[in-house]
């Protein structure tokens, strides 16, 4: 009689096939964890197998999954970076008619980041918070189907620039901190900058790179000294840390320039 050979659900342990470090495919994670559920089921069904040496072995996997998910997260960012486009900076803030910073619109950013997130696995996602003190969190969050996810924050209170009513405040704040969080996590660079904002804050060449997203920062500060020194103190007070220092230390000059417009709106 010829025996049949019978596939036998493996080991908890033997789930784990890749070595740490390397990379694995997207649906490793989802199937690993299908496979581990069956295994734990029969454990748990068995009266003679330890409680706590189960709960260490679902630990222990978890920890591994967790890492493959951050591996191939890594692995993907690494691969989507290449085709990732400049973005071309269409908006424009006005003040008195004139030009004072351009940006990116959101919109243009969405429709030209989709298709290649989508490619290699990843979405983004927003979340709007309201702080006690009436400022507004932004959290920008960087998922990829491996299970893994990345988040940015952006804190600022409503922008009341320029007579907006209330409701308008937190929607200017909310579309600058979505455009901003998106920027940062994926390392997006745009063009056309003003030549106010390069002259103001850009380090020069021999110096420390700044920032992702200080220059757009650095724009917007410009354009708040225009509203006076209390409302760029506030601004400020709510900035990173890193846009700052970076300006403090390698243009002073240049945010010397920006207080002293500001002092100047009466």
């Amino acid at each position: 009689m010829t025996a049949v050979a019978t596939k036998q659900t493996p080991l908890v342990l033997d789930l784990v096939t890749a070595p740490l470090g390397s990379t694995v495919p997207a649906e490793a994670p989802a199937s690993e964890g299908l496979a581990i559920a069956a295994v734990i089921e029969r454990l748990a069904a068995n009266k003679d197998v330890d409680v706590q040496k189960i709960e260490k072995i679902i630990e222990f996997q978890e920890r591994i999954m967790r890492h493959q998910a951050k591996a191939a997260f890594d692995a993907a960012f690494a691969d989507m970076q290449g085709e990732l486009p400049v973005i071309d900076e269409k908006g424009a803030i006005l003040v008195d008619g004139k030009v004072r910073s351009k940006y990116s619109k959101y919109e243009d950013i969405q429709a030209a980041i989709r298709p290649v997130l989508q490619k290699h696995g990843f979405a983004v996602r927003h979340r709007n918070e309201t702080m006690p003190d009436g400022r507004l969190r932004i959290v920008g969050i960087l998922s990829h189907r491996a299970g893994h996810s990345e988040p940015d924050e952006f804190i600022c209170p409503p922008d009341k620039s320029g007579g907006k009513a209330d409701i308008q405040a937190i929607g200017s704040t909310r579309s600058y901190g979505m455009r901003y969080t998106t920027i940062a996590l994926l390392n997006i660079e745009t063009r056309g900058l003003d030549d106010d904002g390069r002259k103001a804050g850009r380090a020069p060449a021999e110096d420390v790179a700044p920032p992702k997203g200080y220059d757009i920062w650095l724009g917007d500060m410009e354009v708040t000294a225009d509203e006076g020194s209390a409302r760029l103190q506030a601004v400020w007070d709510a900035s990173p840390v890193a846009f700052r220092k970076h300006l403090t230390k390698t243009n002073p000059k240049g945010w010397a320039k920006i207080k002293t417009r500001a002092e100047a709106v009466r």
